[in-house]
């Protein structure tokens, strides 16, 4: 009992030595100083106190701050006592993700400690020339060749997919859930070179263990929210991003796979095969079985929960949409008859479906920010604000692309907006510039693939327990949908 009190005693001290540090410094005038319009943060969390304490989700504190300075051009927040400037002005932000990349060529996750983690040494993470070499290597596998070779394996994954959901007609489907067991088994087998089998069995380990890395519970924001703004601290206390349970398993797959394609030289069309070949053939850059490990991690990382979430979203959207949805089935059964069935041609023919994706991508984007860290010295376009090296950028994707000036009627859901243009001015789903999503068009594929199993055979409908509106759950930056997403279908 004694030890407890202690341990209170502690905290509460601490708090309050952090209390007098935050008051009694200059840090929280940062940006006072730079004359930039700001908010005055309070002690340890900055900015953003309401969603370290889950009553307020990150995209829902992110709208309030460029509604409140949509007139401004930049406005300075905190994260902790990290100071940060959050652009609102679009020539900015594109000028910051393209023109003047060579001064933002960074994103703030490079601070990771990659050799303590090192399934964190990845392309997400890496910087300079290091990250520049790496990123040739992987931009290769998102041609529309290597794709067009990849896609019966995801096609594979669809028809399974299609079965599943048949099976369970009739019934309240949680939406999420099938759909991460799908982008699992397509993400297995495309970078990992396996099959996870997580459709069949919702008892899959691959599943339980990529499940693991996406834990919303507050004891891993708290850890998160360590390693980001106090990486000395995350560094001190040994915590980890990921268990060591997930990164044993995931490494030892990789290793398994590796140790057999050597053995028995079989080759496949894979993420895993391209690295495998750098490996064997590339004399001017070292890829280790380290580095082949953690870049097919992050290939999971950055696919399995983005894909999910917007087929998730998407279908919602049709659940409610009964015309659209019925013109979106007219035009995948008309694809699929023309290509002889569900194939790399008749998906890329499938214009109302993409622009249906790409509008889910506008309005619930499943990331809705970017970062950028600033490398040199720099001074913005447009404006007299002289950014310094290792300031903090960040960049409100789902609100940029929620403004009427650049999309009217924002709310409505709208497919239309990308008839004409697939990537209109405020579109930032997939980033821009030489740090955008190199897998965009695999992501994309995949969700139209996914949509046109289902939708040649099923028709989606409002359940029950399906939520009148989408209200994002705070205890993910993600966006994910508080009451989660459910929804039946019913068989043509």
């Amino acid at each position: 009992m004694w030890i407890s009190a202690l341990l209170l005693a502690f905290v509460l001290l601490l708090l309050l030595l952090l209390t007098v540090f935050h008051y009694s410094t200059n840090g929280r005038k940062y940006w006072l100083h730079r004359n930039v319009p700001y908010r005055e943060p309070c002690p340890i969390f900055g900015n953003f106190g309401a969603t370290l304490t889950m009553r307020r989700s990150y995209a829902k504190m992110l709208e309030y701050f460029y509604e409140n300075y949509r007139n401004e051009k930049y406005v300075g927040i905190f994260q902790a006592r990290r100071p940060t400037l959050l652009v609102i002005d679009l020539d900015i932000v594109k000028s910051i993700l393209s023109k003047e990349f060579s001064c933002f060529s960074d994103r703030l996750s490079v601070s990771t400690d990659t050799r303590r983690e090192p399934l964190l040494r990845n392309l997400a993470n890496m910087s300079g020339a290091e990250w520049k070499a790496m990123r040739h290597i992987v931009t290769p596998t998102f041609s529309s060749g290597k794709m067009k070779a990849m896609f019966p394996l995801i096609v594979d994954c669809a028809n399974i997919l299609k079965t599943i959901l048949i099976q369970e007609s009739l019934q309240d489907v949680d939406i999420p859930s099938v759909m991460c067991r799908f982008t699992t088994d397509v993400i297995g087998s495309c970078a990992f070179g396996v099959d996870p089998g997580s459709l069949k069995n919702p008892d899959s380990p691959f599943l339980i263990m990529s499940q693991k890395m996406f834990k919303t519970d507050r004891s891993t924001i708290l850890k998160r929210y360590c390693r980001a703004f106090f990486p000395k601290l995350f560094k001190l206390l040994n915590l980890r991003t990921y268990s060591m349970e997930v990164e044993t398993f995931f490494t030892n797959i990789i290793r398994q796979v590796l140790t057999e394609r050597r053995s028995t030289a079989v080759k496949r069309n894979d993420f895993l095969q391209l690295m495998l070949n750098v490996q064997q053939t590339e004399t001017g850059f070292d890829m280790t079985d380290a580095l082949i490990t953690s870049n097919s991690f992050i290939f999971m990382l950055a696919g399995l929960e983005t894909s999910a979430t917007t087929l998730s979203f998407c279908l919602y959207e049709l659940a409610k949409d009964v015309d659209l949805q019925e013109s979106i089935r007219k035009e995948i059964v008309e694809c699929l008859e023309q290509y002889n069935g569900l194939n790399y041609e008749a998906v890329c023919a499938m214009r109302l479906v993409t622009q249906t994706v790409l509008e889910t991508l506008r309005m619930h984007p499943p990331t809705p920010l970017t970062t950028r860290l600033c490398t040199a010295p720099c001074t913005l376009t447009g404006t007299d604000l002289n950014v310094k090296v290792r300031d903090a950028v960040l960049i409100p994707v789902q609100c940029i692309q929620r403004d009427p000036r650049y999309f009217p009627d924002p709310d409505k859901f709208n497919p239309d907006r990308f008839k004409d243009d697939s990537s209109p001015p405020g579109f930032l789903a997939y980033g821009e510039g030489p740090r955008s999503c190199p897998g965009a068009r695999f992501a994309q594929l995949t969700v139209v693939a996914g949509l046109a199993a289902i939708l040649s055979n099923l028709v989606v409908e409002p359940c029950s327990r399906t939520t009148p509106t989408i209200n994002y759950d705070p205890r993910s930056v993600m966006l994910k949908n508080k009451g989660g997403i459910w929804l039946r279908f019913k068989p043509i």
